[in-house]
């Protein structure tokens, strides 16, 4: 019993029975990046929202202080981490091409 996969005939038919199966991967990915590039300015304007808000005045202070700061941390570390993983692996891909 053979699966997809097993020979490039199979390939070939799978494409042909899904032909946006490989265009869909590529605009996922394109997907996932964009949103990440839109999470770095947000990760780093939470950082500074204690800045930002601590001189305007009317301004209603958050009860729980250190909670952007958190979460802008962690939207911009997970939001860097995963676009340096995308490029790795892209040019991982681009170096098992042949030329």
């Amino acid at each position: 019993m053979s699966s997809i996969g097993d020979c490039p005939a199979d390939h070939k038919r799978f494409s042909e029975i899904w032909p946006s199966a490989l265009y869909m991967s590529s605009l996922k990915r394109s997907l996932h990046r964009s949103v990440a590039v839109l999470l770095l300015p947000l990760g780093l304007l939470l950082i500074q929202a204690e800045v930002i808000t601590r001189n305007l005045s009317g301004v209603v202070e958050s009860p729980v202080p250190g909670l952007s700061r958190a979460m802008g941390i962690a939207l911009l570390t997970g939001a860097a981490l995963y676009l340096v993983a995308s490029g790795l692996r892209q040019l991982a891909a681009a170096a098992d091409t042949p030329f």
